[in-house]
């Protein structure tokens, strides 16, 4: 399949955008989507996570902060993974702001654990 890319270059001088048709976007997410089924199916889920995380959890750590630091994963990285700005990701880990229900679903898909570990 050939993609219809145009590249533009961001308002602000930052990375520079990329526009496709959305039927081509929703056939390379789809296909995107199927090469990933194998590799999730074999990712750890809550039962895997390890019991000092799950520890860390029940004695008040932000579920996120914890589930994310395992991982090994940056605030900025699990921002851009989850789609999140990074302040958001830092209000929710401090603060204990809840986002959306797409956000901490957004959250739990990069983390690779079930979005019901994210409440505490």
């Amino acid at each position: 399949m050939k993609l219809d890319l145009q590249f533009v270059d961001h308002p602000n001088g930052g990375e520079r955008l990329v526009i496709l048709p959305e039927t081509q976007y929703r056939l390379v997410a789809h296909t995107a989507a199927k090469a990933l089924e194998p590799i999730r199916k074999n990712q750890p889920d809550a039962l895997s996570v390890p019991k000092v995380v799950l520890t860390r959890i029940t004695n008040g750590e932000n579920p996120v902060r914890a589930i994310r630091q395992w991982r090994g994963l940056s605030g900025r990285n699990l921002a851009r993974l989850a789609g999140i700005t990074p302040s958001m990701l830092s209000q929710m880990e401090l603060s204990g702001k809840t986002g959306s229900t797409r956000t901490l679903k957004a959250i739990a898909d990069a983390l690779c654990v079930p979005v019901d570990l994210l409440f505490p």
